[in-house]
């Protein structure tokens, strides 16, 4: 059985939503390439990345319906399901969910997890992923040549360290949730440096893009920018490519005239890593498609065995 169509279930858009903005933009990469794929949401909002909305035109025995790890069960009753884990079970999802998913429903990880250095012989059969990532277009750099004092953020820094030494000057700007991305954009383009508490939140990125030298606070236990990488979606990239660091951002205050030094070449880095994912997860994915009775990244497989 091939698939025709592809649906996927979102909660309604909202730009301050990385999981939601991320599976629009998806939607926008498998258009592209020429996939039918609509967006199944509660209100169809306009925005700028992806608004084929879904209106009830598919038939639903050859349409695959992509739900994120938050939902239960198989509401839009298409015979076939994948479950897009966006972040690990427990953290966003409820606890036990697996047990209202189909055992033969397919699993796809947007991140790395623990379990693939675990089980490395199951990557890439039971344990696949599916990433791609929504850069705003606004977020660039303005060359501007003067750049004074520093900003930083805290975001989910008390799930993440055990103890935090804070390395922020006191007259650092604090970003905060109530601050826009394009408020982040502007801010970036202005200060030198940016410091994040949180060592896994993209802000990190944003900041290098614009041309502020981004600094990670150290996590207790962690050694290096590639093992804070293990759990997130660049994991393979970073692996495949053997770098050590990415370029613009510092992994505490001991790495910031590296981090200086490379930021120049931090756009050019994301092209690649972009490319990569394409060619890593997307391409195969859509090859999964052609043959989507016989895989074996079930649901059975992922969480029962």
């Amino acid at each position: 059985m091939s698939i025709k169509n592809i649906l996927f279930h979102s909660y309604d858009f909202d730009d301050k939503i990385g999981g939601v903005t991320v599976g629009y933009e998806l939607c926008k990469i498998l258009d592209n390439m020429g996939i039918n794929i609509r967006i199944c949401a509660t209100n169809k909002i306009d925005n700028s990345i992806f608004t084929k909305y879904y209106n009830d035109e598919f038939n639903l025995d050859e349409t695959l319906v992509i739900y994120g790890e938050t939902v239960s069960g198989n509401p839009l009753k298409c015979k076939y399901v994948a479950r897009w884990i966006l972040a690990p079970l427990g953290i966003c999802s409820p606890v036990g969910i697996t047990k209202t998913w189909s055992k033969t429903d397919l699993v796809y990880y947007f991140n790395s997890e623990k379990k693939f250095e675990l089980n490395p012989d199951l990557i890439g059969n039971i344990y696949k992923t599916l990433t791609y990532i929504y850069i705003n277009p606004l977020i660039k750099n303005k060359n501007n040549h003067i750049r004074t004092g520093c900003c930083h953020t805290f975001r989910k820094m008390i799930n993440m360290h055990k103890y935090v030494r804070y390395i922020h000057p006191s007259e650092s700007f604090e970003i905060t949730r109530q601050h826009s991305q394009e408020d982040y954009v502007n801010i970036f383009n202005e200060k030198e440096i940016f410091i994040s508490y949180d060592p896994l939140t993209f802000m990190s990125v944003i900041a290098a893009m614009c041309g502020c030298v981004s600094v990670i606070a150290k996590l207790q236990g962690c050694s290096s920018q590639c093992e804070l990488f293990e759990p997130t979606s660049i994991a393979q990239y970073v692996k495949e490519k053997k770098i050590e660091r990415l370029y613009g951002i510092a992994y505490g205050i001991d790495e910031v005239e590296w981090a200086r030094d490379t930021i120049h070449l931090v756009e050019d880095q994301w092209k690649d890593i972009m490319a990569f994912f394409k060619e890593k997860t997307i391409i195969p994915f859509l090859e999964d498609l052609k043959n989507i009775e016989g895989l074996k990244n079930t649901v059975e497989n992922n969480y029962f065995r």
